[in-house]
């Protein structure tokens, strides 16, 4: 089977974390963060962003690096330690945001505590890039090669299945704010085909419809003839 008929089983997650990162990076730039507000709600953004970051690298630690160490000695090392890595420095940055909370807003330096945030997750974000561009360019060409397209659909399907549904759902509105209809219409058959005709049409077209212009919606009807 050719590369082109092999699952994409990392880049939908990944289009749509670039999103909800550039889209975070531009709220860190322009938060007032001596206006507790604005500090409060751009926080409470940040959290659910590293909460959805570390959900990701656990569910591609237990499906996926498990299938490529099988293949390849040592195969899914480098993988492992680049989790590790996004990790602490998530750690680093949210340690960062809460340290200033705990102080006044009248603090004189939170303004420059927060440009030192904003530059700090930028950096954050350069690696986390270059950690998926691998997965995408590396590990997923491998995969095609030492898997069959019937091994990683399952594993997929079985990642997913795992997910509680409020995960779910965040992940797939992440998935359709950074898609284009093309990608949506291979992502939205395959969700079509895997789970209920009401979650389909109540869940996830509610969504798309939600998220999507006026006219990608219809585009996408008129493609799945729904």
């Amino acid at each position: 089977m050719s590369a082109p008929e092999q699952p994409q089983i990392y880049t939908p997650i990944h289009k749509g974390l670039r999103d909800r990162l550039f889209k975070t990076s531009a709220r860190a730039g322009t938060t007032d963060f001596r206006d507790e507000a604005s500090f409060n709600a751009f926080l409470g953004e940040f959290a659910a962003l590293v909460t959805n970051v570390r959900h990701h690298h656990a569910l591609e630690g237990k499906f996926y690096h498990p299938l490529l160490a099988e293949r390849v000695p040592g195969g899914a090392e480098k993988l492992d330690e680049e989790h590790h890595i996004v990790d602490h420095q998530l750690d680093n940055l949210i340690g960062h945001l809460n340290t200033m909370k705990e102080k006044t807003a009248d603090f004189e330096r939170r303004r420059e505590a927060g440009q030192e945030f904003y530059l700090a997750f930028n950096r954050f974000i350069a690696f986390f890039l270059n950690h998926i561009d691998d997965e995408e360019e590396r590990v997923q060409r491998a995969l095609w090669e030492l898997c069959t397209g019937e091994e990683l659909v399952a594993t997929q399907s079985s990642l997913i299945a795992r997910q509680a549904a409020e995960q779910a759902v965040e992940n797939l509105e992440m998935m359709v704010a950074g898609s284009n209809v093309d990608d949506l219409t291979e992502l939205y058959t395959g969700i079509r085909a895997s789970v209920p005709p009401e979650v389909f049409e109540n869940v996830a077209c509610k969504l798309a419809e939600r998220i999507l212009s006026p006219d990608d919606w219809s585009k996408l009807k008129s493609r799945l003839d729904i």
